[in-house]
C-alpha cells in the first residue's frame, strides 16, 4: 500500500457519509517541513512528508453528524461509539491549533515526550500515533505514557487501516441506530 491508494480513496470517498477537511491549496513547502523537523531534531518519514505537503495534509475526517450524532457530556457507551472521526496533524499555514503538528509537538515536549512527534489521533480518543526519531510508528497511550507500542507498518498502511476501521464503525453505528445488532 502506498500514498497513491490514499489519494485514490479521497478522490472517490463517500461524501454522503463523511466530512473531510484538509489544507487544500495551503500546503506547506519543503522549507516549512524542514523547519519543523529542525525543531523536533529528526527527519519525518518520507511518506508522511509527502502526504503533509499534499492537498490532503492536515486532514480531518469525520462521519457526518446526521449519521452519527455526537456524544454529549456524561454520555456512556462502548468506547468505539465515541470514535466518529480522525485527524492527521499537519503543518499548513493557518491550520487550526488542534490540527497543527507543531502545537501537538509543543504539548508533547512540555509533558516530557520530546522524542515523539504525534501525527494521527482518533476523535474521542486521547491516545495518539507518533513517530520516534528512527521513523517508527509508536502508539502512545495517555494512560500508560511510558508504554510505547510499536506499529510495524507504514504511514499509508496505518492511515488506510484507520479509515477502513472508521468506515466499519460508521456502518455499525448506523445499524445500531436502526435497531440491528
Amino acid at each position: 500500500m502506498a500514498l497513491d491508494d490514499i489519494f485514490s480513496y479521497f478522490g472517490h470517498y463517500d461524501k454522503g457519509s463523511f466530512d473531510v477537511v484538509a489544507c487544500q491549496g495551503n500546503e506547506p513547502t519543503e522549507a516549512d517541513v524542514a523547519a519543523f523537523e529542525a525543531d523536533a531534531g529528526f527527519r519525518l518519514p518520507g511518506e508522511f512528508r509527502e502526504f503533509t505537503m499534499s492537498p490532503l495534509g492536515g486532514l480531518y475526517m469525520e462521519v457526518r453528524e446526521e449519521l452519527w450524532p455526537r456524544p454529549k457530556l456524561y454520555d456512556v457507551g462502548p468506547f468505539w461509539t465515541f470514535l466518529y472521526g480522525m485527524k492527521v496533524f499537519g503543518i499548513a499555514e493557518g491550520i487550526p491549533e488542534w490540527l497543527d503538528i507543531r502545537e501537538q509537538y509543543k504539548e508533547f515536549t512540555a509533558n516530557g515526550f520530546a522524542d515523539l512527534v504525534p501525527f494521527l489521533q482518533l476523535a474521542g480518543n486521547a491516545d495518539k500515533y507518533c513517530f520516534d526519531s528512527a521513523g517508527r510508528i509508536i502508539r502512545w497511550s495517555h494512560e500508560e505514557s511510558e508504554n510505547r507500542e510499536q506499529e510495524p507498518i507504514t504511514f499509508s498502511e496505518l492511515l488506510m487501516r484507520e479509515i477502513r476501521e472508521l468506515e466499519a464503525r460508521k456502518d455499525r453505528k448506523i445499524r445500531a441506530a436502526g435497531g440491528e445488532a
